[in-house]
């Protein structure tokens, strides 16, 4: 009976040593581990990175060093907004690419958005219609969609995605992407114009590229920021409302003349002048807040053309008057090739000459 009694008790004593072993293997493991997404990388115990300025090569910047925490938050990887240079990936670049076109169109999107880029590729973003622009969606890495979205690109070759998580409550506003496309415009193209849309924007292409090359007969296309200007809007101080602005980012009780996110033009010169003046300035999470702002420190005003920039969708295009519009707001995916067929037929009964009768 002693001799079971004391073998009990080693083996005791080897299962809690061992344990304790094995537990210090597993937690030293477990603490190297590298979480991938997509083409982003984050260790699990890595604190959040958090900048309050951007960088101003657009290229690394700074990390707030915080205790370490296990729980993964939601946060963007640095640079803020990111390189190319291994920071940002244009995801097979389309063979049809070109440097100098008209209109280059920057469509802000979620990557999990599949249907909105389908939607948009469908209708009013179809080349074959004009040649003179081309789209390039942005969005962020996501370790549920990376897969897909690597081969939607190569498929279509107009994803631009960043080297940060797309996980944000405000998706579709989050001022990295803008500036991300915005940049890419910039460098990599040599457009006249840039639009900056969002994936429920719809645009008519024609009729933009008419008006822009109206404001060209008129003299009146230098320093273009335009679009449906917001004026003398009260800053958002409900952090429950996803266009809530904290006081570190903006502390003035009212926001500058901005132009609504559906659709903000910018001339080659602005957006040029927004490059090279965004490392410089603090940055505010919603993209048309903060490119309002920037035209506020550029000495450049807003110019409203309400009547082309439409934020509230809800009817079906009769008149000819209706053409006349730019971008409309707030249109569901479903009714993207819809609308595309609407525009299209009114705009060949418009077009047809009138019969005496």
């Amino acid at each position: 009976m002693h001799w079971r009694k004391d073998r009990s008790v080693v083996i005791g004593v080897i299962s809690f040593i061992t344990g304790c072993v094995l537990t210090r293997l597993f937690c030293f493991v477990g603490n190297s581990v590298i979480e991938r997404v997509g083409y982003c990388e984050r260790e699990k115990d890595t604190p959040p990175y958090q900048t309050s300025s951007i960088d101003p090569e657009f290229n690394e910047s700074p990390v707030t060093q915080q205790k370490p925490t296990t729980v993964r938050e939601i946060a963007t990887l640095p640079p803020y907004p990111p390189s190319f240079e291994g920071k940002a990936k244009f995801l097979s670049p389309p063979s049809s690419f070109q440097e100098k076109t008209f209109l280059f169109i920057v469509i802000t999107t979620s990557a999990r958005n599949f249907e909105a880029r389908k939607a948009i590729r469908s209708s009013w973003g179809h080349r074959a219609t004009n040649p003179s622009f081309q789209i390039v969606f942005v969005v962020g890495c996501d370790e549920v969609n990376d897969e897909r979205v690597d081969e939607e690109a190569g498929i279509y070759g107009d994803i631009l995605r960043g080297n940060f998580f797309d996980l944000y409550a405000q998706n579709e506003l989050h001022t990295v992407k803008a500036l991300l496309g915005l940049k890419w415009a910039i460098s990599m193209g040599n457009s006249e114009y840039i639009l900056k849309v969002n994936a429920d924007s719809f645009v008519n292409v024609q009729g933009t590229i008419e008006w822009l090359r109206s404001l060209e007969e008129n003299l009146e296309r230098k320093d273009l920021y335009a679009g449906y200007c917001h004026k003398g809007v009260a800053v958002v101080r409900n952090s429950q409302s996803p266009y809530f602005i904290p006081d570190d980012q903006w502390s003035a009780v009212s926001l500058p003349d901005y132009s609504s996110g559906i659709g903000v033009v910018l001339s080659r010169g602005v957006g040029e002048k927004m490059v090279r003046l965004a490392p410089q300035m603090k940055m505010v999470h919603i993209d048309d807040v903060f490119l309002g702002i920037m035209a506020q420190n550029l000495n450049i005003e807003c110019m409203d053309f309400s009547s082309r920039f439409d934020t509230a969708y809800t009817t079906m295009l009769t008149e000819c008057d209706d053409l006349k519009f730019c971008v409309l707001g707030g249109v569901p995916a479903k009714d993207m090739f819809y609308l595309s067929q609407n525009v299209q037929n009114l705009g060949e009964i418009c077009t047809q000459p009138s019969t005496a009768v």
